[in-house]
């Protein structure tokens, strides 16, 4: 007589069977969640890194009302808005649902101060843009801007587009990307002469003639260079100038001796010349 086989129930098919059932159902919720959180109403704002510009002047770009959703919101056009704010150097916009909207400020800080112009000082950013002295002055040292002749009026708010101060910008860029030792070395730029610029060392006040804004890193590493191995060994304060326009090498001029008008080395008996390997 045969036997009748029986029929072992497959185990993995029941897995998969319960599995299926599994996912469907994480499915179902996350679609019933997003349908909830598209249909939330009311947005609860967070703003972040505001010093200088106001949260109601951040508030009133983003532009919520009552009925605002998270979910509708153009993140793009609300940093564009904000943007607008001349004190805004950049911002993050961010969703946090169920009803969080995050907006992290990046404002904008000072490079230098312009003095005495118009009548007053004004901290000045990077770019040019002119920030509250009142709200930014204090955790700031910066080097102070000097020998400007505006064309145009200054105000809080506005950006200098003046080319001998976007000239001075550049080199400031420069030196604070470069090293915060190389940073501290200066108290001043002066951008009176016609096509030079001027910098003053916070050590001893010894004008330094960077000259046109051309090598700008090179002739600052010259500097560097000169001043750390030569002029502190010595004594800085027997200086009259430091002249960084000639190429390879940094020439100065010691006290006693005649500067001629345009500072330039024109009597080689009156110069040192000091070669730095770059």
């Amino acid at each position: 007589m045969r036997r009748k086989r029986t029929v072992k129930p497959n185990r993995y098919r029941s897995v998969g069977i319960a599995m299926f059932f599994v996912v469907s159902a994480i499915a179902a919720i996350a679609v019933v969640a997003a349908e909830w959180r598209s249909s939330v109403t009311g947005v609860e704002l967070h703003i972040r890194g505001v010093r200088i510009t106001t949260v109601q002047d951040i508030r009133a770009a983003v532009g919520l009302s009552d009925s605002s959703r998270l979910a509708n919101l153009d993140l793009l056009a609300i940093r564009e808005r904000i943007m607008r704010n001349p004190y805004v150097r950049d911002v993050d916009v961010m969703r946090d649902p169920p009803e969080r909207l995050i907006v992290e400020v990046k404002e904008r800080v000072p490079i230098t101060m312009l003095v005495n112009t118009q009548g007053r000082d004004w901290l000045v950013d990077e770019h040019g843009y002119v920030l509250p002295m009142a709200k930014v002055i204090a955790g700031y040292d910066v080097p102070l801007l000097t020998g400007m002749t505006p064309s145009r009026e200054i105000r809080v708010g506005s950006r200098i587009i003046d080319r001998k101060v976007q000239r001075a910008l550049q080199v400031l860029r420069a030196m604070r990307g470069m090293d915060k030792t190389l940073w501290t070395m200066f108290s001043e730029i002066n951008i009176s002469r016609d096509r030079d610029v001027l910098l003053y060392t916070l050590e001893a006040g010894v004008p330094v003639i960077l000259g046109p804004p051309q090598r700008i890193e090179e002739k600052l590493l010259a500097f560097r260079a000169f001043w750390e191995n030569v002029a502190m060994k010595l004594d800085p304060s027997s200086l009259e100038y430091v002249d960084l326009r000639w190429k390879d090498q940094v020439v100065t001029r010691r006290r006693g001796t005649p500067m001629p008008d345009d500072m330039a080395a024109s009597d080689s008996t009156a110069v040192d010349s000091v070669a730095v390997q770059l």
